[in-house]
C-alpha cells in the first residue's frame, strides 16, 4: 500500500535546532545586561520600579499555568521561578499528577504554599489574585484559552503556534484590544538579548547589508524528525486502548472532535502530528523562523498574497498533518519566500551552504548584494557580515532580555511586547496557507486586509473546525 497521499501542484512560482534562551540565573547580570542594551541600540527597554530593589509583595505579579507538560517543565518553570517580582499562585493540567507536581515544585522553591494546582483551567481563570496566566497546554487550546483569559481580565503569554481553527483568530485580536490586554506569542527569537545573532541578523537585512531583500528561503524539522521516539512507527497507534486514571482525555481534548484514545495521541509527539489538534511541524517549529522572516521582511502587519506548491500526508497510523511540503509564496512587496520540510531544504538548499547540513530549522534571507542565515551554527555569503558596526543612521530594533521578563514587564507598563497578537496572528497565518497549498495542490489567494481566500470556496472550509459546544469558552 502506498503510503503517502500525494500533492502536485502544476502551477508553481519561481523562486531562485535551536534551544530557547533561558532567563540569567543572576539578578544583578540581568540588569546590567539589560542597562547595557538600552545604551548600545538606544532603544529604552521597560523597567518598573520592582526591578530595583526588594520586591514587596503587593508589587509581585501573580500568575497562573495552564499546561504542565515539557515545555513547561525545560522552559516556563526554569524562567518564572527566578524572577523576584514573579510568584506562580496556580497550576492546571489534563494529567492531573503533572498539575499537582508543578505546584509542588513551586510552593518548594518559594518555600511555602503559595501555588494551587486546579483541575479545571476555568477555576483558574476565575480567581481575582491571577494577575496573568501562561498558556503551554497543546496547540488546538491555544486561542480558546487565550480568549477566555483575555474575557477574563488576565493577560496572556501564549506558547506558540496560534489557532488550529483560524476563524478564531479574529476574535483574539478583537478581545485582546478590546480588554486592553497585554499579549506574548511564545516564539523567543526575538528575546535573546542584545548580543543575539537572530537580532543581528534581521537588523542587517532590514538595513540593506544584504542589498534589496528578493528571496527567503526557510525550512523547519518535518514528522520524520525524533521518529524514534513514537509507540507505534511510523506515524503513530491506531488502536484505542483505556484512558490512563488521572487523565481527563475529555478536557485534553477539550473544542477539537473526540476520537478514540491510543498510546500516541496524547503525547507531545502526537499533539504536534495529529490533525485534530495541530497543523503538524509547519506551525509548531516553523513558526520560529516565520518570526524572523517577517520581522527581516517588515510585514509584521501584514503576509503573502499566494500561496502554491506540494506537500505529502501519511495514510496511516494518526499522524496526518503534513510529512512534506514545499511552498512559493509571494509578499505584496515583491519579495519570494519558499517554506519547506528539512529534508526538501537539504536537496534544495543545502548544496549552496559552506557548511555540512543538519537537519532541523533555519532561514535564509538573500538580497541582491548577498545572503545571510540563521542555519547551521549562522553562516553568510561574507562571514564578515557578522562583524559589521552599523551606522549612526541605522534603524535600530527593540531588544528584549528573554521573553518571559519582556511579558511580565510589559504587564506593568501596559505596553505592547516584543511579539504581540498581531504578530502572532500574521505568522499563524502563512502556516494556514501554505498547509493549504500543499494539501489542496492549488494556487491560494490570500487577501491580507479582508484576512480571506478569494475565489476558492472548498480551501476557504479549510480554515474553520468543528467544535465540540461544552468546550467553547470563547
Amino acid at each position: 500500500m502506498n503510503r503517502y497521499r500525494t500533492i502536485k501542484n502544476n502551477k508553481t512560482m519561481n523562486h531562485p535546532a535551536n534551544n530557547p534562551p533561558t532567563v540569567s540565573s543572576s539578578r544583578r547580570r540581568f540588569l546590567k545586561q539589560a542597562v547595557a542594551a538600552s545604551t548600545v541600540f538606544a532603544v529604552p527597554n521597560i523597567f518598573t520600579g520592582s526591578l530595583f530593589g526588594a520586591i514587596a509583595p503587593s508589587n509581585r505579579i501573580r500568575v497562573g499555568q495552564i499546561g504542565c507538560g515539557s515545555i513547561a517543565g525545560y522552559y516556563h518553570f526554569n524562567n518564572l521561578k527566578q524572577m523576584e517580582d514573579v510568584r506562580v499562585v496556580a497550576t492546571c493540567d489534563a494529567f492531573k499528577d503533572r498539575g499537582q507536581r508543578m505546584a509542588e515544585d513551586y510552593n518548594k522553591h518559594y518555600g511555602g504554599d503559595f501555588a494551587k494546582a486546579h483541575d479545571d483551567f476555568r477555576e483558574m481563570l476565575a480567581r481575582d489574585d491571577v494577575d496573568a496566566v501562561i498558556i503551554a497546554a497543546h496547540d488546538h487550546w491555544h486561542v480558546p484559552m487565550s480568549i477566555a483569559a483575555a474575557k477574563a481580565g488576565k493577560d496572556v503569554f501564549c506558547q506558540k503556534p496560534l489557532a488550529v481553527d483560524f476563524s478564531l483568530t479574529g476574535p483574539l485580536r478583537k478581545v485582546i484590544h478590546d480588554t486592553k490586554r497585554v499579549f506574548q506569542f511564545g516564539t523567543q527569537y526575538r528575546s535573546s538579548g542584545p548580543k543575539s545573532r537572530y537580532l543581528q541578523m534581521v537588523r542587517l537585512v532590514r538595513n540593506g547589508y544584504i542589498g534589496k531583500l528578493e528571496h527567503i528561503d526557510l525550512w523547519c524539522r518535518d514528522m520524520s524528525f525524533d521518529q524514534s521516539k513514537y509507540n507505534v512507527k511510523p506515524y503513530g497507534s491506531t488502536t484505542e486502548i483505556p484512558v490512563p486514571e488521572g487523565f481527563n482525555y475529555d478536557a485534553w481534548m477539550g473544542p477539537s472532535e473526540m476520537v478514540p484514545y491510543t498510546s500516541d495521541r496524547a503525547t507531545q509527539w502526537g499533539g504536534f502530528h495529529c490533525p485534530e489538534t495541530s497543523l503538524g511541524f509547519l506551525a509548531g517549529c516553523g513558526i520560529h523562523e516565520l518570526g524572523l522572516a517577517q520581522w527581516a521582511n517588515k510585514t509584521d502587519h501584514t503576509s503573502p498574497l499566494r500561496y502554491a506548491g506540494s506537500g505529502t500526508v501519511p495514510d496511516e497510523g494518526i499522524f496526518r498533518t503534513l510529512e512534506r511540503w514545499d511552498v512559493n509564496c509571494e509578499y505584496a512587496n515583491g519579495v519570494k519566500m519558499r517554506v519547506m520540510d528539512c529534508r526538501t531544504a537539504k536537496t534544495a538548499v543545502g548544496p549552496s551552504l559552506p557548511r555540512e547540513w543538519q537537519d532541523g530549522d533555519g532561514v535564509i534571507f538573500r538580497g541582491s548584494e548577498g545572503w545571510i542565515s540563521d542555519g547551521l551554527g549562522f553562516c553568510a555569503g561574507n562571514q564578515a557580515l557578522w562583524k559589521e558596526k552599523f551606522k549612526s543612521g541605522d534603524e535600530e530594533l527593540p531588544v528584549s532580555i528573554e521573553h518571559h521578563r519582556n511579558f511580565i514587564d510589559c504587564v506593568k507598563s501596559r505596553q505592547e511586547t516584543i511579539c504581540p497578537v498581531e504578530m502572532g496572528i500574521r505568522c499563524d497565518t502563512i502556516c494556514h496557507m501554505a498547509s493549504i497549498a500543499a494539501k489542496t495542490g492549488r494556487t491560494i489567494a490570500w487577501n491580507p486586509e479582508k484576512e480571506e481566500i478569494a475565489g476558492d470556496p472548498e480551501a476557504s472550509k479549510m480554515l474553520t473546525r468543528p467544535s465540540r459546544e461544552k468546550w467553547r469558552v470563547w
